[in-house]
């Protein structure tokens, strides 16, 4: 498949690693922090009730006279907070849409919500969370766009609505997670600070999870554990319904038949020099004529900055994506 050309940072910016942590810590998280305080002074505390009791926690602006919400859903130990939601509801929120940026389980600051761990097969959570949420704020047209395993959860919850309470109009995933057996593989045997990164993030998300469920008692077993193949052999066989990381994985692989069954227009946006998600994961042809590809040749994952203002080229195609419908 050709590249996208529609996207080409400046040189400086063109080097995955450097497109990827510049996004995400340093000057553009003070940036989209600063840029977005009216923002966030005006968001309103919600929580919504899913399956099985579940609470989430989100922020929700409601936009005079807007015809849409837009939910959206951060990836794997990110949050409401990550600099990439925030650019992108603040930005969507300036051209008219209502915004709700949703935590996952376990994520943020809603370890105490919940009795039971985050796991990337809840989807009940977040299709139950779109169900109430859709019951208490009506909008002509509601969109969802998701980052990483958010755009994973993004693309299942959209396939999902056939079985449930909801509609979603148009969605948009951002370097989905496709393949977690594979992204492991890569955040494995890649540069070694992505891995390190993941570990320590959800080493912490797991020990803060002991601070309010006390019967968590895994404290000391988790110290010993140094990489993502440990934790999730510690992890899934005894916090999931899974006997072991394959069938955990294939529970949320986003397999070619498993897209097909997508029935609204949907956008996947990725580029070839993701380092966390191969884009060869990605289908090339699938049987729903409603999901389109878009694969630039720069981007990194998640961070498409498109100058040294640290802005962000996906913020425009979620503008122009929305604006379609």
């Amino acid at each position: 498949m050709t590249p996208d050309q529609s996207f080409t940072p400046p040189f400086g910016l063109r080097n995955a690693h450097i497109q990827n942590i510049a996004s995400s810590v340093g000057l553009r998280r003070w940036l989209v922090n600063y840029r977005t305080q009216k923002f966030q002074k005006a968001s309103r505390e919600v929580i919504l009730h899913g399956a099985n009791q579940a609470r989430l926690q989100g922020f929700y602006n409601k936009n005079p006279n807007a015809k849409s919400l837009v939910v959206l859903l951060h990836g794997w130990e990110g949050s409401s907070q990550s600099a990439y939601i925030l650019s992108a509801a603040e930005r969507l929120y300036r051209e008219g849409h209502s915004i709700f940026r949703l935590n996952f389980r376990d994520h943020g600051d809603t370890h105490h919500l919940n009795k039971e761990l985050f796991n990337s097969t809840r989807l009940a959570d977040v299709t139950g969370a779109m169900e109430n949420l859709q019951s208490r704020f009506k909008y002509p047209q509601y969109f969802l766009a998701g980052f990483s395993l958010g755009g994973n959860f993004t693309l299942r919850t959209t396939i999902a609505q056939r079985d449930h309470d909801y509609v979603i109009h148009r969605s948009v995933a951002i370097c989905p997670v496709i393949c977690p057996n594979d992204t492991m593989h890569t955040l494995a045997t890649g540069p070694r600070f992505y891995e390190q990164y993941f570990v320590k993030k959800w080493k912490q998300s797991l020990l803060e999870k002991t601070r309010h469920f006390p019967h968590y008692t895994y404290k000391n077993k988790l110290r010993r554990v140094r990489t993502l193949k440990q934790l999730n052999e510690f992890f899934i066989p005894g916090y999931t319904p899974f006997d072991d990381s394959e069938t955990y994985f294939d529970a949320y692989h986003l397999k070619d038949d498993r897209l097909s069954n997508i029935q609204t227009p949907t956008t996947i946006i990725t580029s070839e020099d993701d380092p966390i998600v191969r884009h060869e994961m990605l289908p090339r042809a699938t049987d729903s004529g409603h999901l389109s590809l878009e694969i630039t040749r720069y981007g990194s994952h998640c961070a498409f900055l498109k100058n040294y203002k640290m802005d962000s080229w996906t913020d425009d195609r979620l503008v122009a994506l929305f604006d379609q419908s």
